[in-house]
């Protein structure tokens, strides 16, 4: 009996120092705050429209991007996403449900002169 107890003495110790070996071993990972996850996303967007999606999407839906930028922010810190193309951004986005407008002009060019689509 007293062979039994032991045994489930060291089994209870040696459970237990595993389970703080894998606490330690194991680095605290601090949650990005939304201006850092913010910065990293505009720092690893690459392209002409990238400022713009961000600053859009932000403006319009700000609360509901915080979470996805954070998520991106992270994949960057762990080497998953080394950059972004601003369509990339953009359709991801998208496929989120956030519709980010963004500024687009048509041009027609016909005989020499330049025509903007909603131009009379």
């Amino acid at each position: 009996m007293a062979d039994d107890i032991d045994a489930l003495l060291r089994k209870k110790a040696l459970e237990l120092a595993k389970h703080r070996l894998m606490e330690s071993a194991q680095p605290q990972k601090r949650e990005l705050t939304e201006a850092e996850a913010v910065e990293i996303v505009k720092r690893i967007t690459k392209g002409d429209r990238a400022s713009e999606i961000i600053e859009n999407a932000l403006a319009l839906y700000r609360p509901h991007v915080i979470p996805l930028f954070k998520k991106l922010a992270e994949l960057h810190t762990q080497g998953v996403i080394k950059e972004l193309a601003d369509h990339e951004l953009y359709q991801i986005l998208a496929r989120a449900g956030f519709r980010v407008p963004v500024k687009t002009e048509v041009k027609i060019v016909r005989h020499g002169r330049e025509y903007k689509i909603g131009e009379s």
